[in-house]
């Protein structure tokens, strides 16, 4: 029994690891740019941003892309973010402020900013939403423009280098492209019209603007804490086509800082990612499997029975655990010592799913950005 489960692991982590390999192979960068390129509008939500919004705009304001805005919505801020963009205006020519109007109910903040920047103040054909904490390339507007042109999408969401610069960043913030990878068929995003199998990263999200708004954009996903996947779901599900790609070399970004900020930042819509206990258990069981289990079982079975062939089975699951885990560290910059904490690593992400989906059942709020989100258990509500 303890062999055949060992060969039911190797053999499931034999199909990700060709999966992530494929994957890895069609997760490219974007293409070169090319002339003749339409108008965009880069568009960035701020609340409380003082210590990021300069670097952003700055940045976000050299792109090379001859017609471009870039337009802030301060989303009433109170700690000097609006005091740095007032003198921001005064230098950079590109740049446009607007006030956002007080949230509504039923929305979040992000959702709720970013559907006034598309619907009410940009001008171009072409959205480009940007977090407060990235920082782009002077090319990172127009090469993805070329990329979804090229590719015939609506909507393209790039993934940026994550700056990682803490031991609990890295342990934790990589594990998004090894879920990504390992389990997305990329291929598949395209031509299977199936909204669940989209992707997307929030930080970084190209559309047009005439598709987003008919597809009702962040209107249609008011209350969502996750709006990469959210929006790529909602495109794709109003008959858009959709995209992602590896923006690794056009933009930047350290999503938390140290460990205490990943979980409350990756538990707040780890839930929402996944969208259905049914995916949480799968999910839950097949990173267990592949990515804990091994490590446990491959010294147990050394002990007890020597170099038998259920140990040798073991060893080669936990080597090709390692092999995915050093591709990620390869590929995506990330410490080399974070292979051998893998098992370690991958228990905190089981971890972290567990509570975001307890915050869901029992509707305790989620806390951004000095604002509450109620819970969305049903049966505490009146």
């Amino acid at each position: 029994m303890t062999l055949l489960l060992a060969l039911v692991v190797l053999a499931g982590l034999t199909a990700v690891s060709a999966l992530f390999l494929w994957n890895l192979r069609l997760f490219r960068r974007a293409a070169p740019v090319s002339p003749h390129m339409p108008a965009v509008s880069i568009l960035i939500p701020a609340r409380d941003e003082a210590g990021e919004i300069e670097g952003a705009v700055r940045a976000a304001c050299a792109q090379t892309a001859p017609d471009l805005e870039v337009i802030v919505l301060d989303d009433g801020s109170t700690d000097g973010t609006g005091a740095i963009l007032s003198r921001l205006l005064r230098e950079l020519p590109r740049l446009r402020v607007e006030a956002g109007v007080p949230l509504p109910p039923g929305w979040a903040g992000k959702a709720w900013a970013c559907w006034q920047l598309a619907r009410d103040h940009a001008r171009h054909p072409w959205v480009l939403f940007v977090d407060c904490d990235v920082r782009l390339a002077p090319d990172a507007a127009a090469r993805p423009l070329a990329e979804a042109r090229a590719r015939k999408v609506d909507f393209l969401s790039g993934f940026p280098r994550q700056m990682l610069g803490s031991p609990g960043e890295a342990l934790l913030v990589p594990l998004m492209y090894l879920v990504l990878l390992s389990y997305l068929p990329l291929a598949l995003i395209r031509s299977v019209k199936l909204p669940s199998l989209s992707a997307g990263c929030g930080q970084f999200m190209l559309a047009r603007r005439a598709p987003y708004l008919e597809a009702g954009g962040h209107s249609a996903v008011p209350r969502t804490l996750h709006d990469g996947i959210m929006l790529a779901r909602r495109m794709k599900s109003a008959g858009f086509d959709v995209g992602v790609f590896d923006a690794w070399d056009i933009a930047r970004c350290r999503m938390y800082a140290g460990f205490r900020a990943c979980w409350r930042g990756f538990s707040r819509n780890a839930y929402e990612a996944l969208g259905s206990p049914l995916a949480l258990g799968a999910m839950i069981a097949v990173n267990g499997a592949f990515f804990v289990l091994p490590f446990l079982a491959a010294p147990w079975a050394l002990a007890a029975a020597g170099l038998s062939p259920t140990a040798v089975v073991w060893a080669a699951a936990v080597a090709l655990a390692l092999g995915l885990r050093a591709l990620v560290a390869v590929r995506f910059s990330a410490p080399m010592w974070t292979l051998v904490a893998t098992p370690v690593a991958v228990a905190l992400l089981i971890g972290l799913q567990l509570h975001s989906f307890a915050n869901h059942c029992t509707g305790r709020p989620v806390v951004w950005r000095a604002r509450a989100y109620p819970g969305t258990a049903p049966s505490r509500r009146t």
